[in-house]
């Protein structure tokens, strides 16, 4: 193997140990690369490459689907959401818990983030599970592994990523990432119903509740149709022009994002703190991941001029490996990474190395990327730099080890879930 392959493995994790901001440190790596061992006219190229990603329409989707979600994380509509699952809920085992997976599904399908799925849903669910006296560890472990779901379930940034990076379709990402990520929730609501049966400290109501003195809540349906309603048809909207081809996975995006401010609007919740919260937000969500994919860019531009995957794939398919088995290396590599590195830093650094020779080795490019992206879910709630775990943390104040303590059980469904995936692709 190339000496070079080695040296960069460690300029890597000199970057990563040092704290320098991935896209700056990936970036830097890949221009020092360009300009010590490849001519300098490569530079050009890299200015055309950027240039042109930086104003294709695959781009674009990025911020459209973000003002998309900022415009109903702004508006509170995400707390009406909440309210009213939990109503229609209500006669379930651990109906608050339930609700509170079954929100974040459905917040999912039109934020794509998980931090900020995790934290919109936590705000809103975490202060009426502990009211309602669920156990601490139960309300942030669900709710951290809840906010999992938007890495997954479309649209995914994650999964647009991805699709940029490996020239993979988007809308069939979208289209495979659907079934999983609702098969996952369904999952992780049968373990909380299951346990609030078993485990009789997992919820332990107020007394006044016990004596049946506690608030009653009366269902407002017209209500729920004015307020819910619009956000689930906005969802049906999105999903049903993405699977009959009636858009593409841009074109839904924009549709998305007019059709969030129309909804806002005519709820009258556009207010002037929504919109500069919105703009705002959207914007430097939008910076930092078009800085991490532009560092992300450079870096690829110079393995791949230097020949490095392809050496790399060599090395792997001489070693006469069963595939399976470097499937698993990679999954344990993507799962040690996750717990130190944000997704999106993750599918940079790794994928030009190991989506070569997994393509080689006769693995279909969009049930890889399912599966890393549920890796990448694991690392979201994994100690010690689990994502969703320390933003939930700062929104709800809940202490760390109680969040941690909480997510353990998600995480080994999240591990069997991809064994799942293995057996039934």
């Amino acid at each position: 193997m190339n000496p070079l392959i080695i040296v960069i493995f460690i300029a890597l994790l000199a970057v990563l140990f040092i704290g320098t901001p991935i896209s700056l440190g990936i970036g830097f790596l890949g221009v020092a690369g360009i300009l010590l061992f490849l001519p300098p006219q490569l530079m050009e190229q890299l200015a055309l490459i950027t240039y042109n990603q930086s104003t294709s329409m695959t781009t674009l989707m990025i911020p459209l689907y973000i003002l998309m979600a900022e415009f109903l994380a702004n508006s509170n509509i995400a707390a009406d959401l909440f309210e009213d699952i939990s109503r229609r809920l209500k006669k379930i085992p651990a109906n608050l818990a339930v609700s509170s997976i079954v929100a974040s599904a459905l917040f999912s399908a039109l934020c794509g983030s998980a931090p900020a799925t995790a934290v919109t849903m936590g705000r809103i669910s975490i202060p009426t599970m502990l009211k309602k006296g669920y156990n601490t560890r139960i309300a942030g472990g669900t709710q951290a592994a809840g906010g999992n779901l938007g890495i997954l379930i479309p649209p995914s940034i994650n999964l647009i990523i991805y699709g940029m990076i490996t020239e993979t379709s988007i809308a069939k990402l979208f289209i495979a990432g659907t079934i999983p990520g609702v098969v996952l929730a369904l999952i992780m609501i049968a373990y909380v119903m299951i346990r609030s049966k078993v485990d009789p400290t997992m919820i332990v109501p107020p007394k006044e509740e016990v004596n049946g003195v506690g608030p009653q809540e009366g269902p407002s349906r017209l209500g729920d149709l004015l307020t819910v309603g619009p956000m689930l048809l906005l969802i049906i909207i999105i999903f049903v022009s993405l699977y009959t081809g009636l858009a593409t996975a841009t074109e839904s995006a924009a549709i998305g994002a007019v059709l969030a401010a129309v909804i806002v609007v005519l709820q009258r919740r556009m207010s002037k703190t929504c919109i500069q919260k919105t703009l705002l937000n959207t914007a430097s969500t939008t910076c930092m991941i078009l800085f991490l994919m532009f560092g992300g860019l450079v870096f690829a531009l110079f393995l791949t001029a230097m020949g490095l995957p392809q050496q790399i794939s060599s090395f792997v398919l001489g070693a006469s490996m069963n595939p399976w088995v470097i499937f698993i290396i990679v999954n344990i590599i993507f799962i040690i990474l996750g717990c130190f590195l944000e997704p999106l830093s993750i599918m940079m650094i790794v994928l030009p190395f190991v989506f070569p020779f997994m393509l080689q080795l006769g693995f279909d490019p969009i049930w890889l990327g399912v599966v890393l992206t549920v890796n990448c879910a694991i690392g979201m709630i994994t100690p010690p730099v689990g994502l969703n775990i320390f933003v939930l943390r700062g929104a709800t104040g809940i202490m760390t080890k109680d969040i941690i303590m909480g997510v353990i059980p998600y995480i080994i469904i999240f591990t069997l879930f991809i064994v799942l995936l293995c057996f039934v692709p």
